[in-house]
């Protein structure tokens, strides 16, 4: 049975997202998105270290064990530990967005030629591989189209399995969903509240009301990747409009890692409240 699983792994600040696919045949695939390991602090590493090690019962991995590592955009809490996490388990093929300061990719591009990691830049022109049996559209970011803001050159992507769709959506902010809000799929089970619950993710700037909410109704799955300090994500007004509006959420500050499920049978989640 084809399943898709998604675990916002507890990094405390940015974030770090493990997918796993398993098909119909019973093949199992693994993509990471982001990772803001440190010297001192490597949450998805270990997190990852031990997954695999229940899971294949060794600590020895076969290269490359990922098919794809992404970096979401280009930022230090999304990407300093992408490096690390390539060098340890593998990867196929390394994506990222188009970035105008370049700040967090350079150095991983750097590392994927060295190593000879195949690499490419994405928009929403590219069609993107299937990830087992689960198709993936980009909704964002637009094709020749580049901020100065980097959270709104994140990629935002829509994973669809058995008619039933999960976004994952980087820190993409107010002005990439004024764009792309009436793109967001009628199917959609399971919703990433961008930009750590920030208010610049989830509310429009000329009147605060929701700037995806509208599209994507209180029975949807939704969970954060909080980033308490230094910026107090997520802030109280995108709270507030989550309660008002009946939604079910979990954060990563509460629920630790969490992790969602989607198979023929619907979605399910661990560490939700």
């Amino acid at each position: 049975m084809s399943q898709l699983k998604i675990v916002l792994i507890d990094v405390a600040w940015g974030d770090s997202i493990f997918l796993e696919s398993i098909d119909a045949n019973g093949d199992e695939h693994y993509a990471l998105i982001d990772s803001n390991d440190t010297t001192n602090y490597k949450a998805s590493l270990i997190f990852l270290k031990k997954y695999f090690q229940r899971k294949f019962n060794t600590a020895s991995v076969v290269k490359p064990l990922f098919e794809w590592v992404m970096l979401s955009h280009a930022h230090l809490d999304h990407g300093e530990g992408l490096k690390e996490i390539m060098r340890f388990f593998g990867t196929e093929i390394f994506y990222y967005p188009k970035s105008v300061t370049n700040s967090s990719l350079a150095h991983l591009q750097n590392y994927a030629n060295r190593v000879g990691i195949n690499h490419q830049a994405l928009d929403n022109n590219r069609i993107f591989p299937d990830f087992g049996d689960v198709s993936v559209q980009i909704l964002w970011p637009n094709e020749d189209e580049i901020s100065d803001n980097e959270n709104d050159n994140s990629i935002v992507l829509a994973l669809t399995l058995h008619n039933q769709t999960c976004l994952l959506t980087g820190d993409a902010e107010e002005p990439v969903w004024e764009v792309i809000h009436n793109q967001i799929p009628a199917n959609t089970v399971f919703f990433k509240i961008p930009h750590h619950g920030s208010r610049n993710g989830s509310l429009r700037v000329q009147d605060q009301s929701g700037a995806w909410t509208g599209q994507v109704g209180n029975q949807v799955f939704l969970a954060m990747s909080t980033h308490n300090r230094p910026y107090n994500h997520p802030h109280q007004e995108v709270l507030d409009l989550l309660n008002a509006g009946g939604y079910t959420y979990s954060r990563t500050d509460d629920n630790y890692h969490i992790e969602v499920i989607v198979d023929q049978n619907g979605i399910t989640s661990k560490y939700a409240q």
